[in-house]
């Protein structure tokens, strides 16, 4: 369901009946948004929480009506309603006696900043999700994609992580390369899913 395009899962969002679209839906998106409001500064719970406010924000809008697609792309509506979101966080924390006098716009990046943070967080998603089918649909052992995971995911030294998994850096350089190699496929496959200009 995550390789849909983005054309089909809004064709089929149109009926609110459909929760496994609903759930299609949020299982692409959530990491994203997740990581958007990481970068925005928001950790933990906080990100968690901007992320969930801004999906009931589009489902609402949604289901309203409100997005046209001959009018924008849906990354560039959703990115707006995180934006929003992130304004009302940043609102709620400088109202909190250690963090007056900061600006809510202040704070947040201008709209092209905001455009590389959520394409740098779709492709991080894409990452997990490709080493996710790589992990379920392959003979890979799981050690090799632990590594591949902890060296590219993780961004850990290649030196480290051969010490912390009792392996040598040849390891850690072959597992990086098998993975990378059967990973480029489902990665596009995935990354046309995004259809970054829907």
């Amino acid at each position: 369901m995550l390789t849909r395009t983005t054309t089909a899962l809004l064709d089929d969002l149109a009926d609110p009946a459909n929760e496994a679209i609903w759930e299609t839906f949020d299982a692409r998106y959530r990491p994203v948004l997740v990581g958007f409001a990481r970068q925005l500064g928001f950790a933990g719970e906080d990100a968690a929480d901007l992320a969930q406010e801004a999906l009931v924000r589009f489902v609402r809008s949604y289901r309203d009506g409100k997005y046209q697609r001959g009018r924008g792309r849906l990354s560039s509506w959703i990115i707006g309603i995180a934006r929003n979101c992130a304004i009302e966080q940043y609102r709620t924390r400088a109202a909190r006696p250690a963090h007056r006098g900061m600006s809510a716009v202040e704070a947040v990046p201008d709209d092209g900043e905001l455009e590389s943070v959520w394409r740098a967080e779709c492709d991080r998603a894409v990452l997990r999700q490709a080493v996710d089918s790589l992990r379920e649909d392959t003979h890979f052992e799981e050690r090799t994609v632990r590594i591949f995971e902890r060296v590219v995911l993780d961004e850990v030294p290649a030196a480290d992580v051969a010490r912390q998994l009792d392996v040598t850096a040849n390891d850690v350089y072959l597992a990086k390369h098998r993975c990378l190699k059967r990973l480029r496929t489902v990665i596009e496959t995935l990354t046309a899913a995004y259809e970054r200009d829907e």
